[in-house]
């Protein structure tokens, strides 16, 4: 089995302004990209050791990554697959769009119902982000064989799309465990077959 750290990216303007982001390239607070630096300085101090880098090509998730593991001197490796899910046109709104029903019915259920969520207009589903997410481990699975340790960083929804297809789980589920907050990160042992979760939104150096 190999270890896997999937991390969140740190903050941004848009995450405290409550916006939506999703595909959306939205550079780090200087308040995220300190989150980063103490992370990264948290797991030096640690001496934890990574096999490898692989980041969303977005700029708050790769420069998160290249902050977090600068003392480890690997390049970090940019994966179109894991970029965050595309919210379409409501990319920029009030996040109230996909956490109140109220506000707006057909994408209000997000987090509530996910296995209702309809796709926005010029967006992607939910299944659609679950099969980015199992291309990207199943090609990890296949490279990584000897028990190697990956940093993984990308979404707050791309990362629960990682852990349903770690966990085998049902659309319905997505969201089960614990929230993810920024530069929060997740640890798993899996091997594609079975995993093994030793944390959940575990916060370093903060």
């Amino acid at each position: 089995m190999i270890e896997l750290y999937i991390l969140r990216h740190g903050r941004t303007p848009w995450n405290q302004a409550g916006r939506i982001q999703g595909s959306t390239d939205i550079e780090l607070s200087p308040e995220g990209r300190q989150a980063a630096i103490n992370t990264g300085k948290a797991w030096e101090a640690m001496g934890l050791h990574f096999d490898q880098v692989y980041s969303s090509p977005l700029k708050r998730a790769y420069e998160t990554a290249c902050l977090a593991s600068a003392y480890t001197g690997l390049t970090v490796h940019k994966d179109d697959r894991l970029r965050e899910l595309c919210f379409g046109v409501l990319e920029g709104e009030s996040v109230s769009h996909i956490n109140d029903p109220e506000t707006d019915p057909a994408h209000g259920c997000f987090f509530s119902h996910p296995e209702n969520y309809q796709r926005p207009e010029g967006g992607e589903s939910l299944e659609e982000l679950c099969a980015r997410a199992k291309s990207f481990l199943d090609e990890l699975f296949e490279t990584y064989t000897h028990g190697e340790r990956i940093l993984i960083v990308a979404h707050g929804a791309m990362n629960k799309a990682l852990m349903r297809v770690l966990k085998k789980s049902d659309l319905k589920d997505f969201w089960t465990g614990k929230l993810q907050k920024n530069c929060g990160v997740n640890i798993v042992k899996a091997d594609g077959r079975h995993c093994e979760i030793l944390a959940e939104g575990k916060i370093y150096g903060n």
